[in-house]
């Protein structure tokens, strides 16, 4: 985007390095933000999240010995260092304890995976990551800080919907509600409440029924509701976005 002299208002907009109208056929639909966006404020968690995502793989395609046998006194035969080698790995299998000769020093090499600490790390960066998006880190699977109090599925849905995904929700209904998208009059909504937080039969049926008995609502709308052709009006169709 192009923006004027002071940067607070669009003058046009670049595709491709072509410049697009800024309504009619041919222009953008865009969603604005308020707050800069997240490659810009965590693009450096983004970046280390990769960086060691590369190195647990590149350590994991090409292994190297962190435990040499280095031999001070005269050189061994090649059947000797394998058997050599091979008794040591089958000791260390059997018993902690090591014995060498006055000619042989044991010497570490490096570090291990586990004291390059990549788990460690990839999990502390998945909490950042969940963190940066305001998601709750239960829901990448990330173990630290996974302490909560409990809470049911619909319970826990509402809290993402309500913290995590209602200002994308908000900024995309709001923009494809104007006139020059939608027809005036009309809104666009996300069908939430009847998709993701759809609560379950029996809560369903005691709110209807109370709707009922309110006379907020008819049989044929009762039926409706719960996705049930009303008599003798044939198939409804009900157009939603979901999510």
């Amino acid at each position: 985007m192009t923006t004027n002299q002071y940067g607070d208002q669009v003058e046009y907009y670049s595709v491709n390095g072509v410049r697009v109208p800024m309504d009619g056929i041919g222009s953008l639909v865009t969603f604005q933000s308020l707050l800069p966006g997240v490659l810009q404020t965590g693009g450096r968690t983004i970046q280390a999240a990769l960086d060691i995502q590369k190195a647990a793989a590149v350590a994991a395609a090409t292994p190297m010995a962190t435990t040499i046998l280095k031999n001070t006194g005269a050189d061994l035969p090649e059947a000797q260092i394998q058997g050599l080698l091979a008794a040591w790995k089958a000791a260390r299998q059997n018993r902690s304890t090591a014995y060498l000769t006055s000619t042989l020093e044991a010497q570490n090499l490096g570090f291990s995976p586990k004291d390059m600490t990549y788990n460690e790390s990839s999990q502390y960066l998945a909490t950042e990551i969940a963190r940066l998006m305001n998601v709750p880190a239960y829901y990448i699977s990330a173990d630290m800080n996974n302490s909560m109090t409990y809470q049911n599925i619909l319970d826990g849905r509402k809290e993402f919907v309500a913290y995590s995904l209602q200002p994308y929700i908000s900024a995309i209904e709001n923009r494809l509600s104007m006139d020059d998208i939608t027809a005036h009059g009309n809104r666009v909504r996300f069908a939430v409440d009847e998709t993701f937080l759809r609560a379950d039969t029996m809560a369903r049926l005691d709110a209807i029924e109370k709707m009922l008995n309110l006379g907020l609502i008819d049989v044929e709308q009762a039926q409706s509701m719960e996705q049930l052709t009303p008599n003798g009006s044939g198939d409804t169709a009900n157009v939603a976005l979901n999510v």
